[in-house]
């Protein structure tokens, strides 16, 4: 019941909570492996220690585990970006916000490919109407935080008059390819500093490309 605007948690609801990340944090280390998709339901009810059955009571499948990492890797990007966004010049935000995106996704690959895994329109189709939902509300708050990064940078005639959300949509293409180029070639098993210099170049490349639409 609320309470001086504040929600009491009954000890009930938290062991529930607890539960749920316990088998959210189970899924998440067998979605290391090379092969993570063939992880079944009964191995993360194994790895986190409890029943099948109770990983039923959180969750209905095991494609609504991959929802719940995907909206939660998301919120915590976008807590990255707000800690990098300053009032800047526009490139200045741009280049922190795509550092910081690049490097939350390589520190944390499974939730990296389990999102990349989210995109895809037959899988979004198969989730609850609750679910779909929360990704496309998800989907709107991505567009709109780039927005208002891009945006001053097209009424300055830095970046080409053109829908935001085409500009998105190179960056967010760019962006994909070059992480699946991470961790489908030998990139991922070069140097660190192979790998630093890669996204470096790839960086610049996304900010050079949005720059140059400008001047066409």
């Amino acid at each position: 019941m609320p309470l001086c605007g504040t929600t009491i948690i009954t000890k009930k609801q938290a062991e529930f909570a607890q539960r749920e990340q316990e088998i959210l944090n189970a899924a998440l280390s067998l979605f290391e492996g090379p092969h993570w998709e063939q992880v079944t339901v009964e191995q993360i009810s194994k790895k986190a220690e409890i029943g099948k059955g109770t990983v039923y009571k959180h969750f209905a499948s095991k494609e609504e585990i991959y929802a719940y990492i995907t909206l939660d890797f998301t919120e915590r990007l976008f807590e990255s970006f707000e800690k990098v966004i300053h009032h800047e010049e526009v490139l200045d935000n741009l280049k922190h916000v795509i550092r910081v995106a690049f490097e939350d996704f390589l520190n944390n690959p499974a939730q990296a490919r389990v999102s990349f895994y989210c995109k895809r329109e037959d899988y979004r189709n198969r989730l609850t109407s609750e679910l779909r939902e929360k990704f496309e509300t998800m989907d709107r708050r991505v567009e709109d935080f780039f927005g208002a990064i891009l945006q001053p940078g097209i009424d300055k005639g830095l970046f080409i008059d053109k829908p935001i959300e085409h500009l998105v949509m190179g960056l967010e293409a760019t962006f994909d390819g070059a992480i699946s180029m991470i961790w489908n070639s030998d990139i991922s098993y070069q140097h660190a500093s192979d790998q630093e210099n890669f996204v470096d170049i790839i960086s610049e490349y996304m900010l050079a490309g949005l720059v140059g639409l400008g001047k066409s």
